[in-house]
């Protein structure tokens, strides 16, 4: 289904910019042979490692660096016949859907698509209006979506904390209605559920989507 080949395309030692699109590039090369239609990756942040944020990330010179290697990725993907698979983050370059509207609209390749990670894009400062940035996403991407990554969260300290799905402060009920109506074809794709919690999410998710 998807190849993981995440990158920090705006990392400051440009030895690991040039790596990591090489890397990115044989990933392409080899995901048609493996039966993996997307290679996927975030945009990353100019913090380097770890992916944190700075204020500079989501300056429009910092985005345009990003949509040149986009543009470059595109091509290669098209060359090979695979799909690029972005995703956002609000820590990163690309922190909200209308980046990512963005990004799709100037880099115009149909192989490059987008997953949706609706925690990705949360903070302490917006995490309640959630609802409203899916449907953003929903409305602004639904064309380009192949993949949602699925996970939950609490609020613990001014921090967001995952937790297993249905555990937290996600309405899930209501989105899987919205992906099951708009994007009906995309793969979900649990991420940061582990233990016990893989059972009970899959559980869940499964009884949603037959509703």
């Amino acid at each position: 289904m998807m190849l993981g080949a995440y990158f920090n395309m705006v990392h400051p030692d440009l030895k690991v910019v040039t790596d990591g699109i090489d890397y990115f590039k044989k990933h392409l090369e080899i995901s048609y042979a493996l039966g993996a239609k997307y290679v996927g990756t975030e945009t990353g942040s100019l913090m380097g490692s770890p992916w944190g944020y700075v204020n500079e990330n989501h300056a429009p010179k910092t985005l345009e660096k990003v949509i040149e290697i986009v543009k470059d990725l595109s091509r290669t993907a098209e060359k090979y016949h695979a799909y690029i698979a972005l995703e956002g983050a609000y820590a990163h370059v690309a922190y909200s859907p209308k980046i990512m509207k963005k990004i799709i609209d100037q880099v115009q390749s149909p192989n490059l698509k987008v997953t949706v990670d609706l925690f990705n894009f949360l903070h302490i400062g917006n995490y309640k209006k959630r609802m409203a940035i899916f449907d953003e996403a929903i409305s602004l991407l639904k064309d380009h979506i192949v993949i949602f990554h699925l996970k939950d969260f609490i609020v613990d300290h001014d921090a967001l904390v995952q937790v297993g799905l249905g555990q937290g402060l996600m309405d899930y009920k209501t989105i899987i209605k919205k992906i099951k109506e708009s994007c009906p074809n995309a793969y979900l794709i649990f991420e940061g559920v582990v233990g016990d919690d893989i059972k009970t999410s899959y559980k869940l998710i499964k009884k949603l989507l037959k509703e």
